[in-house]
């Protein structure tokens, strides 16, 4: 019939509603994608932007805490008590560090951050105070101990120099030093002689003076004979021997004789015997307790 639309008629028109369709969905579909990409894009970039502000502001903390503990550092090693304070400052600083950071990571308002770094400021200016007065005390001790040390050194010295005086005035001396050149006889009579070709032995006499301040008990008198030629004559046969000063020095001897002192005067004498004296002046010494306790000179022709 004529008033009814063909088959073919009504299958275009399906086809082209499908078609619209299909277009409705596909623009809807491309809407939506397109709003998820922006969203996705803008979160990323706030996902960014937070993490760019962390990285940011946990460098900005580092660079804090780096200058503050560089400020109180420099006074390391100068002294036990400053070490021990630093290393308290160093512990509150690096725990009052990890309290920022863990605002930093939960995304603290700012304000918050510039807060807790007024109290790390604070805190080292409060420890320089502290290093300040601790220095300021150490100065005053050091001050006071030179101080001591000086009055202590010269007390010592003050001893020391009583003890020898004490030493000195308590020390034995001779009188009536005397040198006599003997010719010694096949029959042991001995002669004196004033000619060194005719001298066999020296015979040294000595009075040991009476001391009050010195104490009594056993004593040696070391004699020295020195030669015109100024060497300490001594035993052709024996080795050399020493004896030493009140100084430390060991000097070589060439006869020695003990005696008991007891507050009172001691006569001693000595023998010293060569084949060979030669012509000139000699010296002896005499020392006792390591000081020279008299001399005396002789000349053989």
């Amino acid at each position: 019939m004529s008033g009814e639309a063909s088959p073919s008629f009504r299958m275009g028109r399906v086809i082209t509603v499908l078609l619209l369709a299909a277009l409705i969905v596909s623009v809807f579909f491309n809407y939506r994608l397109s709003r998820t990409v922006a969203e996705v894009r803008q979160e990323t970039q706030v996902i960014q932007s937070r993490c760019d502000t962390v990285a940011f502001r946990k460098a900005e903390l580092e660079r804090e805490v780096l200058a503050i503990t560089e400020d109180l550092n420099r006074y390391k090693g100068r002294s036990e008590e400053l070490d021990q304070l630093l290393q308290e400052a160093n512990s509150k600083i690096e725990k009052q560090k990890k309290e920022i950071s863990r605002l930093i990571e939960q995304n603290k308002d700012y304000s918050v951050l510039k807060a807790r770094y007024a109290d790390l400021r604070r805190m080292k200016d409060q420890y320089l105070a502290q290093i300040d007065s601790l220095m300021a005390e150490n100065k005053k001790l050091r001050y006071e101990n030179t101080e001591l040390a000086v009055k202590v050194d010269k007390l010592r010295e003050e001893k020391s120099s009583l003890t020898e005086k004490v030493e000195r005035a308590g020390a034995l001396r001779l009188r009536n030093l005397r040198i006599t050149a003997l010719q010694v006889r096949a029959s042991g009579r001995q002669k004196e002689v004033d000619k060194a070709s005719k001298a066999d032995r020296l015979n040294i006499r000595m009075v040991v003076q009476e001391n009050p301040l010195a104490s009594p008990g056993p004593r040696t008198a070391y004699v020295r004979i020195l030669s015109p030629q100024g060497y300490v004559m001594t035993d052709v046969n024996e080795s050399m021997r020493k004896f030493k000063t009140r100084e430390g020095r060991e000097i070589p001897f060439s006869r020695s004789v003990n005696f008991d002192y007891a507050r009172s005067e001691v006569a001693l004498e000595v023998d010293y015997d060569q084949e060979v004296f030669t012509p000139g002046t000699f010296r002896v010494e005499v020392f006792i307790d390591g000081e020279l306790a008299g001399v005396e000179q002789f000349t053989l022709q």
